[in-house]
């Protein structure tokens, strides 16, 4: 047989085994009856499938359809941030009315305690579940009228009527969440209850989003818009800094020394992250002081699906689950499969190794399978492919190619070759399931696969859409939020009391399709850059893993240099023009310098944000914006930034940099204010006197700014200004008479 076959079948839109299955030898041996299979079904053919996974809560079909809810939310929320069309305002509460109060009988909320309690092992209290789901009952009910209300003055904003009931609504919904939250905060029961608390706190935050854009039609004053934008602003940091310090809390007691302790929390980790973290990061963008523009964000953080190895308990023979016979440590496995803070990477190609494995004391039995891989991968907007390998490396390789694909769905049998000797854990066959970037709705898939004559009930199927939930019912280029951004493993080889074991593990690593391969910049959108987006990691500057609240790592800088380059594509005219504002937390007084196509665009003080050695909560975190704007070169090109100025032993950590569109009204707001601000420096505090050593260039610096204001957006600021400058000239001429 050919051992290194390329199994690659392509399809407009569904994909299944090619008919030609003598070509690809499978698990025990092909038939005819594959021919008309497709490849859950084939997969599902392994004997072990239906049993008991026991260390995979997040497998369950309850679990599942939690953290589905979870990630839907937030690819909704991405697609809409920043100041929404109103219809989709009415079509996002509809959305989450749909999704976390459904029509059937299903309780998405008591899926979704029920998955938490199962990670962390820890029951919350009778009472404390059903005065939570009380609570949002409530919260789902009022919620339900108040898009009715708004749905329908919207059909009529001059209704009186229809404005005062939805106004009325909308107060009695905010003090609702105020009432309702504390109790998906119980002392003691923080943890299990965090996946409740935030989608509850995010569905505040957005409604009192509402105040600022509705506000003032329904008549509120500028004290009650205020007012409700400055409790916005406040509960973003409250719930945010909350969200992580429970995080973290339920991360930290699910420690342990062994490999059964470290997939527990493994699955915390990561569905915690789909479920709390990155609705967390968006908080932030629901500011529509902030964000006025609709808004690109980007989630970078990674999420590692589990291990792909034999797990099942209680299966028939000598075949035992890896997590708990394999002598391999927490330590261990968290530091094989688990990356340290990187930049942001695309990847290219991926060859798979394939090694013979036998047992001792059997010379009939043997399992092929995936024993090492080695990687191709570039950092965005970079020239270099860069290659890492992993595991134990043979001359048999299976090579797959992505060039412009996505691989959305992983699909794979993980087997245990046993006796009473020794155990031989491996991967003989993955199905890569991808999409085309510009052909969305073409699929292909690739099966890698081995032959192997493991015994009956030692084989076992992981689907990474049973961890991270793909859409069937829609286009697949609607349906799948995550790619396939990375692979590690553990190759392990232990000795245990006189029995041997040994394998490799490998772990599939998926990031969010919300960041995109191009760092392109939109000319009607706010573009966030995260940090790690760039394509370079200077001397000097580290990548860390962020503080939880980011949506993925950041970087930081102890001294003056250079913190990243990215590079960038346009979408927009050349015309254009833009400002940049850096999202940034600092032990020390610094200043920020833009640069681009080699010359420095902004260059600007900002001051600290933090004490040496302060943990990094939201409030530490600030934007250094620039006011001048700038226009691109060229329709791709590069931004640096560096910083300098440091105080001694300072530290300057960077989330994102941000790209403004800048139109004719706000340069106009701008001049405004700089023509404000000259004209005032002439005068004393009390403005009834010339500010001792004014002189005539800087009265006639400031007339020269007034002049430059708009007449048409500002006739009457600058007759004022005018006036004050002819003042201050008359001043001076009294002054310089004396």
């Amino acid at each position: 047989m050919n051992s290194n076959n390329q199994n690659e079948y392509n399809a407009s839109s569904t994909t299944s085994v090619s008919n030609d299955s003598n070509r690809y030898p499978l698990a025990n041996g092909p038939t005819n009856a594959l021919q008309n299979m497709n490849y859950k079904e084939y997969l599902r053919m392994s004997e072990g499938y239906d049993r008991e996974y026991s260390a995979s809560p997040g497998a369950l079909v309850s679990g599942k359809e939690a953290i589905k809810v979870g990630i839907d939310i937030v690819g909704k929320i991405l697609g809409g941030l920043g100041i929404p069309f109103v219809p989709q305002i009415v079509s996002f509460y509809n959305f989450i009315l749909d999704q976390l109060w459904p029509s059937n009988s299903v309780s998405v909320w008591e899926q979704i305690i029920t998955l938490v309690e199962e990670l962390v092992d820890q029951k919350i209290t009778e009472y404390a579940r059903n005065k939570a789901l009380a609570e949002l009952k409530g919260l789902g009910d009022a919620l339900n009228v108040y898009q009715q209300s708004l749905e329908a003055w919207l059909e009529n904003r001059n209704d009186t009527r229809a404005r005062s009931v939805v106004s009325n609504q909308f107060a009695a919904l905010d003090l609702d969440f105020v009432g309702a939250i504390p109790s998906f905060a119980v002392s003691g029961q923080e943890v299990p209850l965090l996946a409740v608390y935030a989608q509850a706190v995010n569905m505040h935050l957005l409604l009192l989003r509402d105040a600022s854009i509705f506000g003032e039609e329904w008549g509120f004053t500028s004290y009650e818009i205020s007012t409700y934008y400055n409790r916005q602003v406040q509960l973003t940091s409250q719930y945010t800094d909350y969200c992580v310090k429970w995080y973290n809390t339920g991360l930290e007691k699910l420690k342990g020394t062994r490999a059964e302790n470290w997939l527990e929390y493994h699955q915390f980790r990561r569905e915690m992250t789909l479920m709390v973290l990155d609705l967390v990061a968006l908080f932030p963008n629901y500011n529509t002081h902030t964000y006025p523009l609709e808004t690109k964000a980007q989630l970078t953080r990674e999420v590692y699906t589990d291990p792909i190895a034999f797990n099942l308990s209680g299966a028939a023979g000598f075949c035992r689950p890896w997590s708990k016979y394999t002598g391999i440590s927490f330590s261990e496995i968290e530091n094989a499969v688990i990356r340290p803070p990187h930049l942001f990477n695309v990847l290219r190609s991926l060859e798979i190794n394939t090694v013979r494995g036998t047992i001792l004391g059997n010379t009939k039995d043997y399992l092929n399978y995936w024993s090492g891989h080695s990687l191709r991968y570039n950092f965005i907007g970079d020239t270099t492919v860069r290659e890492n390998n992993y595991g134990y490396l043979t001359s048999e390789k299976t090579r797959i190619e992505l060039d412009t694909r996505d691989i959305f769905e992983i699909n794979s049998t993980a087997a245990s070759l046993a006796n009473y000797y020794q155990e031989t854990y491996g991967v003989p066959e993955s199905w890569l399931h991808m999409v085309q970037w510009d052909s969305p709705y073409y699929t292909s898939s690739y099966l890698y696969s081995k032959t192997h004559t493991t015994g009956e009930g030692c084989t076992q199927v992981y689907e990474s859409s049973e961890e991270i939930p793909v859409d069937g019912t829609v286009p697949v280029n609607e349906g799948y939020s995550h790619r396939l951004s990375y692979v590690t493993s553990l190759f392990f080889q232990k000795i245990i009391n006189t029995f041997y074991t040994n394998g490799t593990l490998p772990v599939f690593v998926w990031t969010h399709r919300s960041a995109d391969f191009t760092n392109t910049i939109y000319p009607d959108k706010i573009t966030q850059l995260p940090i790690v987006k760039t394509y370079t990691l200077p001397s000097g500057t580290s990548v860390i893993q962020g503080p939880g609240f980011t949506g993925g790592n950041i970087l930081k800088r102890t001294s003056t240099g250079r913190i990243g380059t990215f590079r960038i594509n346009l979408t927009g005219p050349l015309t254009q023009r833009y400002r940049v504002r850096i999202r940034y937390a600092s032990s020390s007084d610094i200043n920020f310098r833009v640069t681009h196509a080699g010359k420095t665009v902004n260059d600007y003080f900002f001051s600290k944000t933090m004490k040496q050695g302060a943990s990094l909560t939201y409030e530490t975190f600030k934007f250094a914006s620039f006011t001048t704007p700038f226009r691109f070169e060229n329709t791709s090109g590069e931004i640096g930034i560096d910083v300098y100025n440091f105080l001694s032993s300072g530290e300057v950590y960077v989330d994102r940099i941000e790209v403004i569109p800048v139109d004719a009204t706000y340069e106009a707001e701008q001049d405004l204010e700089a023509a404000k601000k000259a004209v005032n420096a002439l005068f004393t505090n009390t403005k009834d006197g010339l500010r001792p050593g004014v002189t005539d260039y800087e009265v006639n610096q400031a007339a020269n700014l007034v002049e430059c204001l708009s007449d048409d957006l500002y006739p009457n600021e600058k007759r004022l200004l005018f006036d004050a400058v002819k003042e201050a000239k008359r001043l001076i001429q009294v002054r310089n008479s004396l």
